[in-house]
């Protein structure tokens, strides 16, 4: 069993020195970290590869595909809203890549962080490569970039001393919010609102259509949803996760909402329908999807 070793007791009458030898220096032990880096937990193949292949970029979380690169979250971030720029080719250092390619990743931080910024409200970023299993990569033979979101006050002890991160939000919910605001910095597409009842029923506007969230100047398209909800007469709304199943580059989606209405009257025409009414139209995919990530978050 891994164990982080108790800390040597000072005697109450001992003065630490200001310069603490390296026999007295206390140590903190990561031993579980090695499983990692030594390979153990790693599936078979290239990870990002294998993503890429995957039939919906939302079970692979990944929030967009480019011309040469990816976007995809990391399944084990070391912050919320962890995610990694990611050339298509398998190569493994910046030699190796094309033009392209390295321009395109550096494209892409600026609309990144401008959605990392709004969906998060982060406070500044670590962002990084690590060339090779020597320089700390995790996967070492496909190049990829980190982008972790910091906050103020957000650095602790429990990595270290519980084997432990500590992460305030569901990968889904945040997956959702990221692809709402990187589509909406990378590709401009309009973006509906999922909004379900706990008995199945869905909010459609007086078309017929599923509502478009419609955001003020910096408010996340997430809030905005959200604000949505509560203008046409919920009293409580959450996000649950992504609705729709296409790719990153080419499938609008909608942010999955679950919320309670009271009363049967909604504002400006809309009304809730049963779900089933809408599963053989063109809203079938998005309302299979919602109704999979609100069931699976509540």
């Amino acid at each position: 069993m891994d164990t982080v070793p108790a800390e040597p007791q000072m005697p109450k009458e001992a003065k630490p020195s200001p310069i603490a030898s390296a026999a007295d220096r206390a140590r903190l032990w990561t031993p579980w970290r090695m499983r990692y880096v030594a390979g153990r937990t790693r599936e078979p193949g290239c990870i990002f590869c294998n993503r890429l292949a995957e039939g919906t970029d939302t079970s692979a979380l990944i929030l967009h595909r480019g011309r040469h690169a990816f976007i995809i979250m990391n399944l084990y971030p070391y912050n919320t809203g962890h995610v990694m720029l990611v050339p298509y080719a398998h190569v493994s250092s910046p030699e190796e890549a094309d033009d392209e390619a390295l321009t395109e990743l550096a494209l892409l931080h600026r609309p990144v962080l401008r959605a990392l910024r709004r969906a998060l409200a982060c406070d500044g970023f670590n962002l990084g490569l690590n060339v090779g299993a020597v320089a700390g990569a995790g996967v070492a033979d496909h190049l990829h970039e980190h982008v972790v979101p910091r906050w103020l006050g957000d650095a602790n002890f429990m990595p270290i001393l519980a084997s432990t991160v500590v992460m305030p939000e569901l990968i889904p919910v945040t997956y959702a919010k990221l692809r709402a605001e990187i589509g909406r910095e990378l590709q401009g597409k309009p973006l509906t609102a999922f909004v379900a009842t706990p008995d199945d029923r869905v909010l459609v506007d007086a078309a017929g259509q599923l509502p478009t969230v419609e955001p003020y100047s910096e408010e996340p398209l997430w809030r905005s949803a959200l604000r949505l909800a509560h203008e046409h007469g919920a009293t409580s709304a959450e996000i649950a996760g992504w609705a729709g199943n296409g790719a990153a580059d080419a499938e609008p989606g909608a942010l999955a909402i679950q919320a309670v209405f009271p009363n049967s009257d909604l504002a400006s025409g809309a009304r809730l329908v049963p779900a089933a009414s809408l599963l053989s139209g063109p809203l079938a995919e998005i309302v299979r999807v919602g109704l999979e990530s609100i069931r699976s978050g509540s």
